[in-house]
């Protein structure tokens, strides 16, 4: 979803009337910017001062196609990445990049800044987004993180900053000023996730044989589930026979191999459902099913309805 699709979500969640990009009038982006009290700007970078997690608020599980970098204020949330469950409570970051397939399952009051950025935006200000953020949120890392007073003290003057930049005249080289500034924001964030990371590593027990083959599985279902349906898939990469990958994905986790694979695809079935605007037969084709009928009954036998009853609902 763009940065204007999530606008959608936000103010049109019940309504399911999700837009993109070029489907916003430039009045209407005015007028959504009002409204959470941020700025567009380039149509590659929102930013919003504050704003409170409303019931409805990805509900579903949505994957974007923006990085974003978000500080809880107020409150906390309880949310799902890529089926691991996460609670950002006042005073932590949280970074979310297109990899993942996020949900909201729970909001406490909590109120959140965030920073919304398109890859073009990131290249621009010469950031590689898989080298910088990709490590952030991959099966052995959290992607959120406590920030200390002073952090948190850093972050609201960058914003403050911006804001200032942002009203000033075009000839004022605004663009560059802006893009140096975004430059520093998520290199502050890359600095706190390696600080608490390796404070992590510190007081970790070491990790089993058992954890690291599931961690490694976990990493490549992530990059291959769209396609690779079949545990023996999975079990050739690992060097390993099916069989044994099983067992050792089941004593560690209590799920066995199958059923991640299920539930990883599934997942993405139903982010591509409520929010792509394909198909059934586009998304089975997608999903790398033979055909609509067999993901229909794919999908029904492990969500209870079909995939057209997920869609309306």
């Amino acid at each position: 979803m763009s940065i204007c699709l999530i606008f959608g979500i936000f103010e049109q969640i019940h309504a399911n009337m999700l837009k993109t990009l070029e489907h916003f009038t430039v009045k209407e982006l005015i007028e959504l910017t009002k409204r959470f009290n941020g700025f567009l700007f380039d149509e590659e970078l929102f930013i919003t001062r504050e704003l409170e997690i409303q019931k409805g608020y990805f509900q579903y599980p949505s994957r974007l196609d923006v990085y974003f970098l978000i500080l809880c204020i107020k409150g906390s949330f309880n949310v799902s990445v890529n089926l691991r469950d996460f609670t950002v409570e006042k005073g932590m970051a949280m970074v979310y990049t297109p990899e993942c397939i996020l949900q909201i399952n729970e909001s406490n009051g909590a109120v959140i800044r965030t920073v919304a950025i398109t890859e073009s935006f990131l290249q621009n200000i010469h950031i590689d987004p898989k080298m910088i953020f990709s490590p952030l949120v991959n099966v052995q890392e959290t992607p959120c993180w406590k920030l200390t007073n002073n952090e948190i003290k850093i972050i609201d003057n960058y914003m403050q900053l911006i804001r200032s930049i942002y009203i000033l005249p075009e000839e004022t080289y605004k663009s560059e000023m802006i893009r140096g500034i975004i430059s520093s924001v998520v290199f502050l964030f890359v600095h706190i996730w390696k600080r608490e990371s390796n404070a992590a590593k510190r007081i970790q027990e070491p990790r089993d044989r058992t954890a690291r083959h599931f961690a490694h599985f976990m990493e490549i279902l992530q990059k291959h589930h769209n396609k690779e349906h079949h545990v023996a898939f999975y079990a050739d990469l690992m060097c390993m026979t099916p069989k044994y990958l099983s067992s050792l994905i089941k004593d560690h986790s209590g799920r066995s191999a199958a059923e991640w694979i299920d539930q990883y695809l599934v997942l993405e079935a139903k982010s591509l459902l409520k929010y792509s605007g394909k198909s059934v037969k586009e998304i089975a084709d997608e999903l790398n099913f033979s055909d609509s009928s067999f993901f229909c009954k794919y999908f029904k036998k492990n969500t209870g309805i079909t995939p057209t009853e997920y869609k309306k609902m």
